[in-house]
């Protein structure tokens, strides 16, 4: 199976890289503000976030601050990207969108 998209009308988004610390300190962008949402092709939503501490691939026990659009690794319902996380981090997680 493909690996999903977004179909929403959002221009650069990849759901499946990292935007790391280091790159961030360097005055690289990410994807999108955080907490940016996007519905992808799976049928589930997408949501720009920042990991608070090392978040493993592929991880579907992702909890998301709804305020500060932290990650954290203590249970939730979001789904990590296939790559590991470090502190500081941002990525998009995914979730059923219903």
């Amino acid at each position: 199976m493909a690996a999903p998209f977004t179909d929403t009308a959002k221009i650069g988004v990849d759901l499946n890289g990292i935007t790391t610390a280091a790159d961030l300190a360097a005055g690289k962008t990410g994807d999108a503000r955080l907490g940016a949402e996007v519905f992808t092709s799976d049928g589930k939503i997408a949501v720009y976030v920042q990991a608070g501490a090392a978040i493993a691939a592929n991880t579907a026990v992702v909890a998301v601050n709804t305020s500060t659009f932290i990650a954290s690794a203590t249970g939730g319902s979001y789904l990590s990207p296939a790559t590991a996380a470090a502190t500081g981090d941002r990525f998009w997680v995914r979730k059923a969108s219903v």
